[in-house]
């Protein structure tokens, strides 16, 4: 054989190898599915739909859960259906009822009413287009939070008209309220603000900005006071706690956590805090937690509680959870 030809059958081998169809890809591990570590939770069901933002239950049979539809199940959690007329908006993020019949379901530029217990919702518009946080005190006064550089928003009439109450100077910011009373209420802020108010939020009066109850705009923390004094706050660092009415704050559970962070007490000394993965519980006030719920794949997105035994949670993939102790 000439050198020549030699060299075209050396071209064409080479240039057969390194076709397209004989190349391997390198193999890339796919990380494992950890399991879960549920104590004393259960798995029960899962909500239908593209994604779940909230649940919440008005017995221990009768639960709604939020996300791009409203659903409602009967059996405690293991089935849900679609609630009509609820699945054409862009969807529902949280849940708030003030008793059995009286609830609304918060999305970002609208609102959904119930006032016969889930039977029937009418869906009505919000004055602005960054809802993200939901409080009432009854079926009447209710407060959000908007993200999108509005502020504080309430209603006096269940939701049918809404009036800016309240705005920081820092846009955009969010607002994550608690009421005792329709007087006496308090306010957190993204950007590390407290506030408080003694009117129903025709005044407030500003403690100061607290660069550990600060984070980002996008995220859902709760506040929950107690009583005028002892107030609890969920926000990305963990858990923060005051006893002088939100002078100043201290962290009880130095636990990063995600961009959903739920709490509840049930007194002084009783309460849970729901993270991305992790559900802690403490029986002394926050001096020790343990773990009361883990998912090894999956984000938690809500958490609700009847009392301090039966309560549920849900992941943002619709699986559902429940603790009866």
């Amino acid at each position: 054989m000439s050198i020549r030809n030699a060299c075209w059958l050396a071209l064409v081998i080479f240039l057969t190898a390194c076709r397209k169809s004989n190349y391997i890809p390198p193999v890339v591990p796919v990380p494992p599915v950890l399991p879960d570590t549920l104590f004393q939770w259960k798995e029960l069901g899962t909500v239908p739909g593209s994604f779940t933002g909230d649940i919440w239950f008005t017995s221990p049979a009768n639960g709604f859960a939020a996300g791009s539809q409203l659903c409602q199940t009967i059996d405690s959690g293991r089935t849900w259906n679609a609630i009509s007329g609820t699945s054409g908006s862009l969807g529902f993020y949280n849940l708030f009822f003030t008793d059995s019949k009286n609830g609304f379901a918060e999305g970002a530029s609208l609102m959904a009413v119930t006032t016969d217990g889930g039977d029937t919702w009418t869906i009505k518009p919000l004055p602005s287009a960054g809802a993200l946080t939901l409080f009432f005190i009854n079926s009447s006064t209710g407060f959000y939070g908007d993200n999108s550089g509005s502020g504080l928003y309430k209603t006096s009439d269940g939701g049918n008209n809404w009036t800016s109450i309240f705005k920081t100077p820092t846009t955009p910011d969010n607002y994550y309220p608690c009421f005792l009373n329709i007087d006496t209420g308090f306010v957190a802020t993204s950007s590390g603000l407290f506030a408080s108010t003694t009117d129903g939020g025709q005044n407030w009066k500003s403690l100061g900005y607290f660069n550990s109850i600060a984070g980002s705009t996008n995220f859902y923390n709760q506040l929950q006071f107690l009583n005028i004094n002892e107030g609890f706050y969920g926000c990305p660092s963990g858990v923060m706690k005051t006893t002088n009415g939100g002078q100043t704050w201290n962290n009880i559970l130095s636990e990063p956590s995600g961009s959903v962070n739920v709490i509840k007490f049930f007194d002084s000394q009783s309460g849970y805090f729901k993270g991305s993965t992790i559900i802690y519980q403490t029986i002394d006030g926050g001096q020790t937690w343990t773990i009361s719920c883990k998912i090894g794949s999956d984000s938690f997105i809500g958490m609700n509680f009847l009392d301090a035994h039966t309560g549920w949670a849900c992941t943002n993939k619709g699986r559902v959870f429940r603790i009866q102790q």
